[in-house]
């Protein structure tokens, strides 16, 4: 991972300072270069000339933290000149309050179609910073994107605990009880799934031969974003990572998005979403196999293939 080019956003609440401050001390960190653009909905009304106040910014972020940094102006329409920008960079930071403007629909505000459609990385700051990161819990699918977003995270978070956490797909088994299957396939299912999920963590884990000793593993099972939410209480996790494909809006309004409900629900910590493309994974790529060549028992078929073995030993 290499990270040249940071662009932050701000409309100069408090929130988006500590966005600013976050992005300036990733740019000092990774020996990057970071911009600062403007961008607001609504702007206030106070603010006679938003490009003057912007470029003061800049000059003090450089001064503070010893980075270069420059004053973007945009073009007056804020989502597009957020994309427009963000493709010339390798993060985007906002700050967490972007969300938060009821009664405007989700998909009408600017972070949310942010999330969906920039092409790089997005990392959302929800508290101030203090410091480097220090325990970071990556949410990990064990599809083809899973690896290299552990590498990632694990570049991004230098020196920080990691814990790799993976929620078990419960849709088959309730597919298996709705189907009479007995107790013992049900219970057999499980141990298998759960077998597969530490089996496939464990692999994951020796990415990081150097830091194995601040490397855990963590498995629930069913809704990834409330196990998420409730991980990262329990861990006093500071940074969130979660990879993400991209998708229609109509499929998003219909599947969910995981980052949407994890800033909803108030998440504690900040929240790094890194699009498949962004890892070189291609969309509808196959699952990542494990050594030996086997399919992968915990993606979606695989858990499916696991389940009807199941029910047909009873």
């Amino acid at each position: 991972m290499r990270i040249q080019n940071i662009l932050a956003l701000t409309d100069f609440s408090t929130p988006a300072e500590h966005g600013l401050d976050r992005a300036a001390a990733l740019a000092a960190t990774h020996g990057a270069r970071l911009r600062v653009l403007y961008a607001c909905e609504t702007p206030p009304l106070q603010l006679a000339d938003p490009m003057a106040r912007l470029e003061q910014r800049a000059r003090q972020l450089a001064r503070r933290h010893g980075v270069p940094v420059a004053a973007v102006a945009g073009a007056g329409r804020p989502l597009d000149d957020c994309l427009t920008e963000a493709g010339r960079a390798d993060l985007l930071v906002a700050h967490g309050r972007m969300h938060r403007s009821w009664p405007v629909p989700p998909w009408r505000t600017l972070l949310y179609p942010l999330l969906r459609r920039c092409p790089c990385p997005v990392l959302v700051v929800c508290r101030p910073p203090r410091g480097p990161y220090e325990r970071v819990l990556v949410a990990v699918d064990f599809s083809a994107a899973s690896r290299p977003l552990v590498r990632y995270a694990g570049d991004f978070g230098a020196g920080a605990a990691l814990e790799l956490f993976h929620a078990i797909d419960t849709h088959d088994e309730v597919r298996l009880r709705s189907a009479e299957a007995s107790t013992a396939a049900v219970q057999a299912y499980r141990r298998e799934v759960l077998q597969h999920a530490q089996e496939r963590l464990y692999r994951l884990s020796e990415v990081f031969d150097a830091r194995r000793n601040r490397v855990g593993t963590l498995i629930g099972r069913g809704d990834l974003a409330r196990h998420l939410t409730v991980q990262q209480e329990s861990i006093g996790a500071d940074l969130v990572v979660l990879g993400q494909e991209r998708r229609s809006l109509l499929m998003e309004l219909l599947r969910g998005s995981v980052p949407r409900r994890l800033l909803a629900g108030g998440l504690e910590s900040d929240l790094l979403v890194v699009p498949h493309a962004h890892l070189g994974v291609v969309p509808g790529g196959a699952a990542a196999l494990p050594s030996g060549g086997a399919a992968d028992g915990l993606t979606p078929s695989g858990q499916s293939r696991v389940a009807r073995r199941c029910t047909a030993a009873t």
